[in-house]
């Protein structure tokens, strides 16, 4: 394929070269709409977990391709109700000949394996906490539009940095662009990587970085482990606030995956501050997708 890859399952055997061509497509399509492909193409979405920003901007990017799409989602009446495992409805996709797929399913999927057996091109759109490739580039493409330079910028990644598959993305993402990682929230939920700096005082971490992006507390991953503290607790010691942002340089920008949970990692009045970006990642969201499939179908910028 003219990209050099297909699959986009992690950011372990992409270049930055490769990465560049993303972005300049992406930046293309934000500037000028290309015409859509009128090949008869689809693209089957899987969704296995929740979702509205990367299944809705997944399908508006195919919408703009041209690309037809098979929506399989969780809570629909399909025979998984039936007892068909997650394995199984993707190979049954896969045989209806989708030019690509996009999956987001739990730990219980080994993606690697089923890109290997069904030899179909995937995204994915979000894999337990082990990844989430689409949502690191939309982040950093919003930041290269506010940075310019990424080499050496600093990132502080607020939150359930243990659980988020959003930083574990970034983690590959930042090896590869040379920008530094920082990470505040409770000890417990702090990632292990020495490649994470870490900041016990919020008012710390917001002065040393160029850029913060708080995550959402991911409640529902906790099963297994106690509850250390309350929502109350943590926004008292981790969420932004009026008075916290003070500590954040006045140009840096404020990011977060969604979706937010007001009053726990962010007060809903931050997210009118001038620097918060956090609606623009939505709109990016839908370019650097559209910009995957296209590339993935063969288009080169």
């Amino acid at each position: 394929m003219p990209t050099g890859f297909s699959s986009l399952l992690d950011f372990k055997s992409l270049s930055l070269p490769q990465i560049e061509k993303i972005f300049s497509l992406a930046h293309s399509l934000n500037e000028s709409p290309l015409k859509p492909r009128l090949n008869g193409e689809s693209l089957g979405l899987v969704f296995m977990e929740n979702s509205t920003r990367t299944r809705l901007s997944f399908e508006r990017a195919a919408h703009r391709a041209g690309v037809g799409t098979l929506l399989f989602e969780v809570g629909q009446k399909t025979s998984m109700e039936k007892g068909e495992s997650i394995e199984d409805s993707i190979f049954n996709i896969a045989s209806m000949k989708p030019a690509m797929m996009i999956i987001r399913c739990g730990p219980s999927v080994d993606l690697q394996a089923v890109a290997q057996q069904i030899q179909i091109p995937i995204l994915n759109a979000g894999w337990g906490v082990s990844s989430h490739p689409t949502q690191a580039l939309l982040d950093l493409f919003t930041l290269k539009s506010k940075w310019g330079k990424v080499a050496g910028k600093k990132l502080l990644i607020l939150g359930d940095v243990k659980h988020s598959r959003v930083a574990a993305s970034h983690l590959e993402l930042s090896q590869i662009y040379g920008y530094e990682l920082g990470q505040c929230g409770p000890q417990d939920y702090l990632h292990e990587s020495s490649q994470f700096q870490r900041f016990a005082s919020l008012h710390k971490g917001l002065s040393w970085c160029d850029a913060v992006m708080a995550l959402r507390f991911q409640f529902e991953r906790h099963v297994s482990s106690p509850q250390v503290f309350s929502k109350q607790d943590y926004a008292a010691q981790f969420g932004l606030s009026t008075l916290s942002m003070n500590h954040l340089a006045k140009n840096a920008p404020l990011l977060h995956p969604g979706p937010v949970n007001y009053g726990v990692e962010i007060e809903q009045i931050v997210t009118r501050d001038p620097r918060s970006c956090i609606l623009e990642q939505v709109a990016n969201g839908v370019v650097i997708r559209e910009a995957l499939i296209r590339l993935v179908l063969g288009e080169t910028p």
